[in-house]
């Protein structure tokens, strides 16, 4: 008999695991999602100009193609596609919107985990967490910001009441969400003025619409897998440029730098958006309208340090004070809390806020010591400075699948991740990315405080979707057995 499996999340990791363990057979699967629809990511991310940064034939699932409108996706389409997933697997069923899981504890005398929801309690075999790394939003602790008399919100919280023609705002962040957002809002703002608190580098989106002729193209599996297997291919050489730091790495760096000076022409302000850091210390931003609408009359880019908010705008170090109707911030997610603020208890009442009060670690990203039937998704070091999370999704499902194969194989209720085996596995991880570009002395989100990294992947992905394709011998433990290797079909 399958074991029942609860699945806390339902973003791509939480949709895609349902739809794989259906497809494998495995019928009782629950899917806990907080927010009334599915989505992640992309349901709670509804700023203008939201869109990937990673090509849309690579962020789909590959057992899901899509028939997509552009080269980039847009917020709403890649919304759709996650809902259309559900519906189209039959797992839209087995998810409970609406309801958020504030904390998980192992039995050992029952071998299940109890949930505590809020909608009740609820027990299964088998714990998968699939919170992502993005899910939090940050608010840094800027002096005076509750004193703003206007609105203030997170780009992940994007106030749509909020009428923003002929106002002056201020983007707080020059990350990810900003390079999208301004670019958006720009042409209808009265004012834009843009807190910097440094620049990072970016590359040319080349981003279209698909006339009407490529999108027939596309729509012949062969081709459009060969696109996803062109893009797979570029982003694989991006991941060994940032993880060997060679003559490549330098390469897209010349990139960045000819992107900059085509699109700026005022040397100050070029200076002032050049990076002093390695490139791809911090996370690389792909951007076609980023530079060209510093440019623009209404947009100011300040580069001093905010020293406080007041009650009408915001003051810099150097004492200017711009007036603002409204503070907009981009200033990321808490994204080293991996399953915050669920509260996790695993074997002998240790919680995982105790086990990872250093840092969080997990063998392959996925499994942690003393925390048995648990699986994770985006976990620990499984981040990157390329390539497609949803490919990395896919290979921990298919950790998951091999788990639960040699569960029934071996007849056994119980297996859980060797403490040697994670041991050795996070000196070898932590020799490699002492070798990255993210640990060349940037300032990011990929690092804590402290100089850890439990965000990134120092090897290629396609590395990691061989090592998670199968269970090695010795490194889980099944009632006291040793696993004999286990390879996993490609799903």
């Amino acid at each position: 008999m399958s074991p029942s499996v609860a699945v806390v999340g339902g973003g791509f990791g939480g949709v895609g695991t349902a739809a794989l363990l259906r497809r494998e057979g495995y019928e009782d699967v629950t899917v806990f999602e907080k927010a009334d629809r599915v989505g992640g990511v992309w349901q709670r991310n509804t700023y203008p100009g939201a869109a990937c940064d990673v090509p849309s034939h690579l962020y789909e699932f590959s057992f899901a193609p899509n028939r997509w409108s552009r080269r980039f996706a847009p917020q709403e389409e890649i919304q759709a596609y996650i809902e259309g997933v559900a519906r189209r697997f039959g797992v839209d069923g087995k998810i409970r919107t609406g309801t958020e899981v504030t904390s998980a504890e192992w039995g050992e005398g029952s071998r299940r985990w109890r949930l505590e929801t809020s909608a009740g309690r609820h027990e299964a075999e088998i714990l998968v967490t699939a919170c992502g790394q993005l899910s939090v939003p940050q608010t840094p602790p800027i002096v005076g910001l509750a004193d703003f008399d206007g609105p203030v919100f997170h780009t992940a919280d994007w106030d749509h009441g909020v009428e923003l023609t002929g106002k002056r705002v201020a983007v707080i962040g020059t990350g990810c969400s900003a390079i999208q957002v301004v670019p958006a809002i720009q042409p209808q703002v009265a004012q834009v003025d843009i807190y910097q608190r440094s620049a990072g580098w970016t590359l040319p989106k080349s981003d279209f619409a698909y006339p009407e002729g490529v999108k027939r193209l596309l729509s012949r599996p062969r081709l459009r897998r060969l696109d996803r297997a062109a893009n797979f291919t570029f982003h694989e050489l991006a991941a060994l440029a940032l993880t060997r730091r060679g003559p490549l790495l330098k390469a897209f760096q010349q990139l960045g730098r000819l992107q900059i000076h085509a699109a700026i022409k005022d040397p100050e302000l070029r200076r002032r958006v050049t990076p002093a850091d390695e490139f791809g210390c911090k996370r690389i931003m792909l951007t076609d309208e980023w530079y060209p609408t510093l440019t623009e009359p209404n947009v100011e880019l300040v580069s001093e340090r905010i020293e406080t908010v007041t009650a009408n705008g915001i003051r810099d170090a150097s004492g200017i004070e711009r007036p603002a109707d409204l503070i907009v911030l981009a200033t990321g997610f808490a994204s080293h809390d991996f399953v915050a603020p669920m509260e996790i208890v695993g074997a002998g009442g240790r919680s995982l806020t105790e086990e990872w009060a250093e840092v969080p670690r997990a063998y392959l990203g996925s499994s942690v010591p003393g925390f048995p039937n648990m699986f994770l998704l985006y976990g620990p070091n499984t981040n990157g400075g390329s390539g497609s999370v949803i490919y990395t999704l896919e290979a921990g499902i298919g950790h998951l699948l091999a788990a639960l194969r040699e569960l029934d194989r071996a007849d056994a209720d119980r297996i859980e991740v060797r403490p040697e085996a994670a041991a050795a596995f996070d000196r070898e991880l932590r020799e490699a990315l002492a070798e990255t570009v993210w640990h060349s002395g940037c300032t990011s989100w990929y690092v804590d405080a402290n100089g850890n990294d439990p965000s990134q992947w120092p090897w290629l992905w396609s590395q990691y979707r061989r090592r998670t394709a199968r269970l090695d011998p010795g490194a889980y433990a099944l009632d006291g057995s040793v696993p004999e290797l286990v390879e996993v079909g490609a799903p």
